[in-house]
């Protein structure tokens, strides 16, 4: 245990908490350590720097996002299932409880310009990762063993595309315009990709 009881991961899970609502340009160690309760003196001794702090923020997100985004899907076999399973986990994530506003990535996206180098590289390996797992489950799904088979001269990365901007869209309209039917909304548009791209 650290910082009067509580744990690196409960402070971690509390500053993306934070950045989640707020972006991670707005996360200080300092502001960090009102939230908790805590000395700054401790958390410092964690940390160091406000740079380690947004990484270890960022590497925390990457954990939680592959806990219930990718990891359930995993059992899935290949095909159209395990993409929606995907990105209907993508949607659900972005609503979690744990987000207080959001998708972390989508903030820190928003946001790169004004963070220091080693945390926007680390965001790009997350997304860069992220794109790699859609590509990878979208052309397992042009096999022509799969039940929900995807046409072979479907362009991968115009699919990514469109599943990023249906993402955006329904954390805009779910986030900022607190519209109830952002889900139902996204899932419709999802639909009719899918239509496309079947074989």
């Amino acid at each position: 245990m650290t910082a009067q009881g509580a744990s690196r991961e409960q402070i971690v899970n509390h500053g993306l908490h934070l950045a989640s609502a707020q972006g991670l340009h707005a996360l200080t160690i300092s502001d960090l350590a009102r939230e908790l309760h805590v000395p700054r003196a401790g958390l410092s001794t964690l940390f160091s720097t406000r740079t380690n702090l947004h990484l270890a923020v960022l590497d925390q997100a990457a954990s939680c996002f592959i806990n219930d985004v990718t990891r359930p899907t995993r059992s899935l076999p290949a095909g159209e299932a395990r993409v929606t399973a995907l990105f209907q986990n993508w949607i659900a994530w972005a609503r979690a409880d744990r987000l207080k506003g959001g998708c972390p990535f989508v903030h820190a996206s928003r946001e790169a310009d004004g963070l220091d180098e080693p945390v926007t590289t680390r965001l790009n390996d997350c997304l860069c990762s992220w794109r790699g797992e859609l590509r990878n489950a979208i052309e397992e799904a042009k096999a022509p063993s799969c039940d929900g088979r995807f046409r072979t001269d479907l362009d991968n990365e115009q699919f990514i595309f469109e599943l990023f901007g249906l993402y955006l869209s329904h954390h805009f309209w779910h986030w900022s315009m607190h519209d109830k039917q952002a889900e139902w909304r996204t899932l419709k548009a999802f639909e009719r990709l899918l239509e496309n791209a079947r074989a």
